[in-house]
């Protein structure tokens, strides 16, 4: 099985200020904690209790509406890795080791129903063929770590960012009409922002663990 090797850091991704002053009082972590496998990761996203814990309280920060508050509890307090590779440093230009995986993160589905369908559903995608997929930390999105070639081309960041862009126009394709269509469940408004996230296509691109017992993980790559 592929290694598939990543960096992990511990929050906070962004820094921590005082409410009232805007003194900074924790700064964000830029220098990696570790360099994990695949299989690590899906250890510790299906069976840390100290993760379980940070989850549940970062989807009740969802479920209260309040997005401030749930946005800035994810950054200040889940764990994150780098799913395309091992970085010295929390900067682009700091890869030391492509892992051959992007990741395509779809947010903001209708109901934690529709983010455990659309799961399923991509893990047994034989294009995208996703090596791990898990719920978000909000429980109303999935995060899906594709593989790709790294021998491709010699640019490692050029072959990676063209990966991504390739996953995500491929899901948007392929899924949009489930991303499009209310969840019968969910009678909520749809989120104008539900789909694809685009917002990260950098090879640093962070992405946030969340405890997912019923993760997907795929052992014959």
């Amino acid at each position: 099985m592929n290694q598939f090797n990543m960096s992990l850091f511990l929050p906070p991704i962004s820094p921590v200020k005082d409410s009232a002053t805007g003194r900074t009082l924790q700064p964000p972590t830029l220098t990696p904690y570790k360099k994990k496998t695949l299989q690590e990761v899906y250890e510790l996203i299906t069976s840390s209790k100290r993760l379980k814990a940070l989850t549940e309280a970062v989807r009740r920060a969802a479920e209260s509406g309040d997005e401030k508050a749930y946005r800035m509890l994810k950054q200040q307090t889940l764990p994150y890795v780098t799913p395309c590779g091992v970085f010295s440093y929390r900067k682009s230009d700091r890869l030391t080791e492509p892992s051959g995986l992007v990741v395509a993160d779809i947010d903001h589905l209708d109901s934690r129903q529709e983010a455990e369908k659309l799961k399923k559903e991509l893990f047994n995608d034989l294009f995208l063929c996703p090596v791990l997929a898990f719920t978000s930390p909000s429980g109303r999105g999935v995060k899906a770590f594709i593989p790709y070639d790294t021998a491709r081309m010699a640019d490692a960041k050029q072959n990676a960012s063209e990966n991504i862009y390739w996953a995500m126009n491929y899901i948007e394709m392929v899924y949009g009409s489930h991303s499009c269509q209310p969840d019968r469940e969910a009678p909520e408004k749809t989120h104008p922002d539900k789909g694809v996230d685009r917002s990260g296509k950098d090879l640093v691109r962070a992405c946030f663990l969340s405890y997912d017992e019923e993760a997907l993980i795929r052992r014959d790559m």
